[in-house]
């Protein structure tokens, strides 16, 4: 590390130091003109680089560095005034880089940061580094020791402020605009004489929209507003911003005016044509620095005036942004409602036909029924005189009890009579006719005649039993029909819930007809509750299951008690599973993840099932991984809580 020189000033308190980060001689040379400038009250420090200058201020925490003037020599510029940065104490430091380069691409993290403070060229001109020097420790000592008074005395060397503007420009723009435009006028009539002033009220145009203009005012008192016609309407775009020139930007450029200007008070204003303004500035070039700050200032506040205007229109689009993602959403609920309202009157609908269908089928069905049972009887009375009629009655009662055999079941009986019999069709014959033992079959083929009449009677008796079975299965499914069907009124105490579930299964029976299906059933209380909204519920539930699984998928239906005061029905299917980032949106309404796509349609299933349960005042909840999903529905004995009763009561 580079040690450190010193220049020692004896002073009372402890001097603040300016940090020269160079080598020699340049280093000398900084040194030479910044303590002329800042009247010895400043201690110079050197070093010749930023880790030198960093190591040196971390062993002396407690000093204040108004300035650091930095060589630009070597390059990397970012990265070393990064590193004086590390240090609070130089952070807060103005900072004064000297260059002998034309351009920089090695700045813009210190511009970003807000870090550079001015900028010399080396080589400069003889006092300008001085003058460098004090204006950027002035402007530091005015933020950060305004009260010490060494900041007085050195200050009190330029007469005026700390960091007082010497241009006449830069001196006028420290005024506000009343101060500004009587300074103007004051000098206009000193090159022209008096000027006289002329009252308008409110309301009166002093520049005209698409009109020449050949004039400006000067307003000494009271507001004027820029107003423009848009589609036969007058906008008004700018209010006392117009600053206290009107007019000049026309005037500048030539051309017609491009809005009205229009007082909206009482307004005190002077009239100068273009000639005599154009003569007063020729008369004293002084004026024209006059003119510009209060041009200057107007433009200010315009550009100042658009910009706002530009953050509100910014943030009335993010408003109207957000209003207009509410509406969406608002517009989304409503038409999932509406599509749960459809399928809810589909669903109501369908129970009104179900209810109606059930009806006109359950007097058939019976008549049915009691058909069937009257035609065993007359058959029985028809054939009674038949010489062998003991051998048709044993035919027609064995064929109307035999169970269905399975075709396994055929095949091994089939076997065992061609072992024993050599035709192939009278087997067929005999197996048809529901034969099956080894020594009645040999008899039976010994006599044909016996044969034929054995394969009538098992026929008659095979031909009762399809139509009691048919009938009872009609029968079946019209008591389902029934339960399914059931208006949702108040909700009904003593319901079995496993009946509920075997109608949803009978009713879906041809759809499970590709699948296993495995009930097991628990001892359940009976419940109070709706049996036809639970109904559909296992109806929504199996449905969705069948849509994931592939043929021969497995379904089990588990039903037990977790307490006292609940039943639970778990659904357990062995299909692909639900991806886990959509797990938590499948009781969405309209959200489906059927054929393995995610699908916005009519996938209100689960949507309803979710109602319904919390309805009923239970919980559902949703299990998925590869191979095994698992639904589990738990409800409350005691039936929907009380504001559901209250609610659905006509």
């Amino acid at each position: 590390m580079t040690r450190p020189t010193w220049a020692c000033q004896s002073a009372p308190e402890e001097p603040w130091r300016v940090l020269v980060v160079a080598t020699e001689p340049l280093a000398t040379q900084v040194r030479t003109e910044i303590e002329q400038g800042l009247s010895g009250l400043m201690e110079m420090v050197q070093t010749a680089d930023a880790g030198a200058a960093v190591a040196l201020l971390a062993a002396h925490p407690d000093w204040a560095v108004p300035l650091i003037v930095l060589a630009a020599t070597g390059g990397a510029l970012d990265e070393r005034i990064a590193e004086l940065d590390r240090q609070p104490v130089l952070r807060r430091a103005a900072l004064l880089l000297l260059t002998d380069g034309q351009c920089h691409a090695d700045l813009a993290r210190t511009l970003d940061h807000h870090r550079l403070d001015g900028l010399v060229h080396i080589p400069w001109k003889l006092g300008m580094l001085a003058w460098q020097a004090r204006a950027q420790t002035l402007r530091w000592l005015s933020r950060e020791r305004p009260d010490d008074p060494r900041t007085r005395a050195l200050v009190a060397e330029g007469g005026g402020a700390i960091a007082q503007p010497e241009s006449t420009l830069l001196t006028l723009l420290e005024l506000d605009a009343h101060d500004m435009a009587h300074r103007l006028l004051t000098g206009i009539e000193r090159v022209l004489g008096p000027r006289p002033r002329l009252y308008l009220p409110a309301g009166a145009r002093l520049v005209h929209e698409g009109v020449d203009v050949a004039a400006v005012f000067l307003v000494l008192r009271g507001r004027v507003a820029l107003d423009r016609t848009l589609d036969d309407n007058e906008l008004r775009l700018h209010h006392d911003s117009t600053g206290s020139v009107v007019g000049l930007l026309s005037l500048a450029q030539r051309e017609r005016a491009f809005f009205t200007a229009r007082a909206t008070t009482h307004v005190e204003v002077v009239h100068l044509s273009y000639e005599q303004l154009d003569r007063a500035l020729a008369l004293d070039p002084e004026l024209g620095a006059a003119l510009a700050a209060l041009s200057i200032h107007a433009l200010a506040k315009r550009l100042r005036r658009a910009d706002q205007l530009q953050v509100e229109k910014i943030r009335l689009n993010q408003a109207l942004e957000q209003e207009r993602q509410r509406l969406a959403e608002a517009l989304h609920q409503l038409e999932e409602a509406r599509l749960e309202l459809i399928a809810q009157a589909r669903f109501a609908t369908l129970g009104e036909l179900a209810a109606g269908i059930a009806h006109d089928l359950n007097n058939p069905v019976t008549a049915m029924l009691r058909a069937v049972s009257f035609l065993a009887e007359d058959l029985e009375k028809v054939v009674s005189s038949h010489p062998r009629w003991a051998l048709i009655e044993e035919m027609f009662t064995s064929a109307r009890a035999r169970a269905p055999r399975t075709t396994a079941e055929e095949r091994s009986a089939r076997r065992r009579l061609e072992a024993i019999l050599p035709t192939p069709g009278l087997v067929q014959r005999l197996i048809g006719a529901g034969i099956e033992d080894p020594q009645q079959a040999r008899a039976l083929a010994a006599d044909p005649d016996s044969l034929d009449l054995v394969e009538a009677a098992a026929g008659l008796g095979t031909a009762v039993r399809s139509i009691e079975v048919a009938a009872q299965r009609m029968c079946e499914l019209v008591k389902s029909l029934h339960a399914y069907s059931r208006p949702t009124g108040k909700p009904i105490a003593d319901v079995d819930l496993h009946a509920g579930i075997e109608d949803t299964l009978r009713l879906m029976a041809y759809r499970l007809q590709a699948v296993e299906v495995e009930c097991r059933f628990g001892s359940l209380p009976r419940i109070r509750c709706h049996p036809g909204e639970l109904n559909q519920l296992w109806t929504n539930l199996i449905s969705n299951a069948l849509d994931a699984l592939p043929a021969g998928g497995r379904i089990e239906l588990t039903t037990d008690a977790p307490d006292p005061t609940q039943v639970r029905v778990r659904l357990l299917d062995n299909g692909p599973g639900i991806d886990p980032a959509i797990l938590t949106r499948v009781f969405e309404p309209r959200f489906t993840t059927k054929q393995g796509t995610i699908r916005f349609g009519l996938g209100l299933g689960l949507a309803i099932a979710h109602r319904i349960v919390l309805m009923h005042g239970g919980t559902i909840e949703l299990e998925s991984a590869p191979g095994r999903t698992l639904v589990s529905v738990c409800l409350p004995v005691a039936g929907p809580p009380p504001a559901e009763v209250e609610s659905a009561t006509p």
